[in-house]
């Protein structure tokens, strides 16, 4: 069965996201400035990169920013927007549930509503073999919710296409998974928007050895 991620286009997923009614584009995007700034890295990964929402506001001392996607119309039209733009600035195409990912070691990774679409110990796995010795990865969980729809309804109706794909996670099965690849959880954060949806910001160091 083909990955929805590679039928959905990009508009309708910006859109989607952008809707002031889910208004999770500018919510993602927040919470990356702010690890940005909470830690300085020199490089950092980003995990489902779509179109490179929150790239505009790398601050010039981070001197290498990886993008990741499983989506390859996904990562050319992050690349037509942002090279030249920021330096040091590569971009991949991955599954990071599926195997190694091509690039080098990483001071913060961030992955923002990715867990829920992939195999926890596997995507853990391969992220901890790109995750530097004291490095930090900042992930952002969506919980379930019996009065809100995981994926939430819009004019971009190929966006529901990720319902049967979609698993939400509990922060505690993730910590519990993330530990066993050597990620140790730091500090938790519960976020609810406007819609009512609600989430949670954990910020994992990667243990040294």
């Amino acid at each position: 069965m083909t990955n929805p991620w590679l039928e959905i286009p990009l508009a309708d997923y910006e859109s989607h996201m952008s809707l002031p009614a889910i208004a999770q584009a500018e919510m993602l995007a927040v919470q990356f400035s702010d690890a940005l700034r909470r830690f300085s890295p020199e490089s950092v990964a980003v995990i489902g990169c779509a179109g490179g929402n929150g790239f505009d506001g790398i601050p010039p001392e981070t001197k290498r920013v990886v993008g990741v996607d499983i989506n390859p119309d996904y990562i050319a039209s992050a690349s037509f927007r942002y090279h030249g733009r920021i330096p040091g600035l590569e971009f991949h195409v991955a599954d990071i549930g599926s195997g190694p990912l091509p690039f080098c070691p990483v001071d913060l990774i961030y992955a923002a509503l990715v867990f829920e679409y992939v195999p926890l110990p596997a995507a853990l796995g391969n992220l901890s073999r790109v995750c530097r010795p004291d490095g930090r990865l900042v992930t952002v969980l969506q919980h379930p919710s019996p009065h809100v729809h995981a994926v939430s309804p819009s004019p971009y109706t190929s966006v529901q296409a990720l319902v049967p794909l979609m698993r939400l996670i509990s922060p505690g099965e993730l910590a519990g998974c993330a530990a066993a690849s050597g990620f140790d959880l730091e500090s938790e954060q519960a976020l609810v928007l406007k819609s009512g949806k609600e989430f949670t910001v954990q910020v994992y160091r990667h243990a040294v050895g």
